[in-house]
């Protein structure tokens, strides 16, 4: 009788260690969500940084992990660790909000009007946009 217990405790055993592989797999493997096929929810830069200013939890409910279509006047152009580029748009006084673009723009000027889509990740000292894509320059 032991030797069957072992038997059916070991097959047990393997059942959960493919069925968690196979969950891994299709975790690691799952397509990323591209934001030129997202629909975005459309606002200001100055009108998302105050809503994040004034209540960030009501915020987050509203933006975070969602697609945002951003509009504004570019304050500031940089580039991060990995060499993409970062474009901070005019909010508030105190915060404003802050886009790192998929591919690097070389259009974008600083006091442009531009129109940037991308998804929420939060809330910092700026808005944080992130996987950005530039819609239009005006």
């Amino acid at each position: 009788m032991k030797k069957r217990n072992i038997k059916i405790t070991g097959i047990v055993i393997l059942l959960f260690l493919l069925l968690g592989t196979a969950i891994v797999y299709q975790m690691y493997n799952k397509p990323h969500r591209s934001i030129e096929s997202e629909t975005a929810l459309i606002i200001s830069a100055e009108n998302l940084a105050l809503s994040y200013s004034k209540n960030e939890a009501s915020a987050d409910k509203k933006y975070l992990d969602k697609p945002i279509q951003v509009t504004g006047l570019i304050a500031d152009i940089a580039n991060n660790q990995q060499n993409k580029q970062v474009v901070v748009l005019q909010g508030t006084d105190l915060s404003g909000v802050q886009c790192t673009l998929e591919q690097n723009n070389n259009a974008l000027k600083k006091g442009a009007n531009v129109i940037i889509k991308g998804f929420c990740t939060g809330y910092l000292t700026d808005v944080i946009l992130d996987r950005c894509v530039v819609v239009e320059i005006k």
